[in-house]
């Protein structure tokens, strides 16, 4: 069965699992131009507003949807920052300028905070989407292709907050899931053909690893044994090192 048509037949839990294990594969895949692509960051920006939607009223439930905005969150600003200090020794002259007005604003609290508060390392976190999106940057974030990321960033950040002060809150108004469930389907789907074409025109065994993990985050969601969860596993590991010439089709 084709990712097309998996994405289709699953239910709202799986899919949101899917979807937050193809956004850890890419995140962990170490691919810049993956991170980066305009199909990724609406996969990550629809899958926000998905995982808050189908949030549950059980509290451990909120809970679980709370820490995996908050994780995302981090990665997101983390993969900014370190994206921002690489292009600080750019040979470009213009893109290291740019690089220079974005990194001091994102690096006005340094990288590492995430032991204050909650409540204090949202306002820091606001403030420095604040501070990225004012005026003087616009120009900035255009050369260093970070206006989706940024604004990627910044929607993880009022989705969090929204869950956050939400929470508990039996009374507030739920938006189902299914109203967006047809939008992520089609940025998984989009997204998947982006890999698998990039994974076929790049001879790169880092795209057509990614291509193959990203093709087994569909496998395991029939999957309903560890020991064969373990074996599928090696297999993987197996194939991209012996089946380089092979590229997963869609």
């Amino acid at each position: 069965m084709k990712y097309r048509s998996k994405i289709n037949r699953v239910n709202n839990e799986t899919r949101a699992m899917l979807a937050l294990r193809i956004i850890d594969t890419v995140l962990k895949s170490g691919i810049e131009n993956a991170k980066v692509s305009k199909r990724f960051k609406q996969l990550v920006d629809v899958n926000a507003r998905y995982q808050l939607a189908a949030k549950a009223t059980d509290s451990e439930q909120v809970k679980l949807a709370i820490d995996t905005l908050y994780a995302t969150r981090f990665n997101l600003f983390s993969d900014i920052f370190g994206y921002l200090e690489g292009l600080l020794n750019s040979p470009d002259a213009d893109m290291k300028v740019a690089a220079t007005l974005l990194f001091q604003q994102i690096n006005r609290y340094g990288r590492n905070f995430n032991r204050l508060k909650l409540s204090d390392q949202s306002i820091r976190y606001i403030r420095i989407i604040e501070a990225l999106k004012k005026t003087e940057c616009a120009a900035a974030l255009t050369k260093t292709i970070l206006t989706e990321s940024v604004n990627s960033f910044d929607q993880v950040q009022l989705d969090y907050e929204d869950l956050y002060t939400d929470h508990g809150n039996t009374s507030a108004v739920k938006i189902a899931p299914s109203s967006i469930r047809s939008e992520l389907n089609e940025s998984l789907k989009l997204f998947m053909d982006e890999v698998n074409l990039m994974s076929s025109v790049n001879d790169s065994e880092e795209w057509k690893t990614l291509c193959i993990n990203l093709h087994r985050r569909f496998d395991e969601m029939n999957v309903n044994s560890v020991h064969k969860l373990k074996t599928d596993e090696e297999d993987v590991k197996t194939g991209a090192n012996t089946a380089t010439d092979t590229t997963p089709t869609n």
